[in-house]
């Protein structure tokens, strides 16, 4: 199918992250790509309470007087309106959001064009006024996450809540697209068009580190070698701290680096917080832009993806880091979720923390070029450009279907 003259529609992209969020997710990565392909994109923040976070942002400047009053703002040809819950009445909240959506779809949308809502955000407060008052043609439901996995749903009766609300929405939407096996096992049981849309990486971005190892950022050039990185988010609930501070115990020699946010606070944390404190060979650098992220990747000589194996992770985890890594053409290590069984040739899959630790040293001693250009060849066949033109051949053939 080529993207480039298929229909154009209008979007509602409701996301769970801000647009606004230090790290690049994909749901940023799939609406850029799709404006750039003549789609009108609107990315829907998820409604922000106005206390310390949204002051946080006031202090940051991230909201102008323009912005306060009419809440949107545009970037990269999408226009993102950021709903203001003043009110603990989440209904209320959501019926007002839902009504100002209608007013932005009447102004920005194309009236020939037909409307797809594509939600993300499936924890939305007041999902049924979105799904059941805004205009639309086709309803997609983008699943990236084991929700029920979440700490926060932490007893029966809210696990048993927000299953319910996933039911519903899976249910009614015309398509379902999902990330990892578990989730398409799972969503299959509420909807038989559901398709397995795997994470992928920005290839034509991290291609480009293996250019970059005489540019170095200066935190991380004057660490010493081999340099084994982990980026992304230190979760809790998913990044195993005593695997980490284990192979860090394991090779002294080795230096451990950690790019990336504590908990998607918007703070950064310390090694003591990791619990990683006493160790000399670990090195925090805080979260960075995306931008520079090629720059890092081009001074490891290993990545890890340390998570933890439980309900969240084995049942629908895939990061994105996978494919930047392989694209960056550095050798990873990572524990054994299901959704890398594919890619076994490509990685080193550990069922153990002696496993994880023993790969690590491993990794190091094959790398060759030749395994640097079979990752990266993998990598470019799992980028966002071939994921966006899969999902929209699969639109395409629901409204031809129809």
């Amino acid at each position: 199918m080529n993207t480039n003259q298929s229909p154009k529609y209008n979007i509602i992209m409701l996301s769970n992250q801000l647009w606004s969020y230090p790290l690049w997710t994909n749901k940023k990565h799939v609406s850029t790509r799709l404006a750039k392909l003549g789609h009108n994109v609107l990315f829907v923040d998820p409604p922000i309470n106005t206390g310390r976070l949204f002051a946080r942002q006031l202090l940051k400047g991230k909201w102008t007087l323009k912005r306060l009053i009419e809440k949107t703002t545009k970037e990269d040809e999408i226009t993102v309106f950021s709903p203001l819950d003043y009110s603990p009445n989440h209904e209320k909240m959501a019926a007002q959001h839902v009504e100002t959506i209608r007013r932005l779809e009447d102004k920005l949308f194309d009236s020939s064009r037909k409307t797809i809502l594509w939600i993300y955000h499936m924890e939305i407060q007041g999902l049924e006024h979105y799904v059941e008052d805004l205009p639309y043609d086709i309803l997609v439901y983008d699943c990236v996450d084991n929700y029920a996995g979440f700490p926060k749903y932490d007893t029966s009766q809210k696990k048993a809540a927000i299953n319910a609300q996933e039911k519903y929405l899976a249910s009614k939407a015309d398509i379902v697209f999902a990330t990892a096996p578990g989730l398409v096992e799972k969503l299959k049981k509420y909807n038989p068009n559901v398709h397995f849309t795997p994470n992928v990486g920005d290839y034509e971005r991290f291609i480009k580190a293996r250019d970059l190892r005489d540019q170095l950022p200066e935190d991380i050039a004057s660490i010493p070698r081999p340099r084994i990185g982990f980026t992304g988010a230190v979760d809790s609930y998913k990044f195993d701290k005593e695997l980490v501070r284990k192979i860090a115990e394991d090779y002294p020699g080795y230096s451990f680096i950690l790019i990336g946010p504590m908990a998607l606070e918007d703070r950064e944390a310390t090694v003591n917080e990791l619990g990683l404190n006493g160790l000399r060979n670990i090195y925090f650098l805080g979260t960075k832009e995306y931008s520079d992220m090629p720059k890092y990747y081009a001074g490891f000589d290993v990545t890890i993806i340390p998570y933890l194996l439980n309900d969240y992770t084995v049942g629908g985890c895939f990061p994105v880091k996978f494919h930047e890594g392989l694209a960056a053409g550095v050798p990873s290590v990572v524990t054994n979720l299901p959704a890398y069984a594919p890619f076994a040739d490509v990685c080193y899959i550990s069922k153990s923390a002696n496993e994880f630790s023993q790969n690590i040293r491993r990794a190091l001693e094959e790398d060759s070029e030749a395994k640097v250009k079979e990752r990266q060849r993998v990598a470019k066949d799992n980028n966002w450009e071939g994921k966006v033109a899969k999902m929209l051949a699969l639109i395409q053939n629901f409204i031809d279907n129809q």
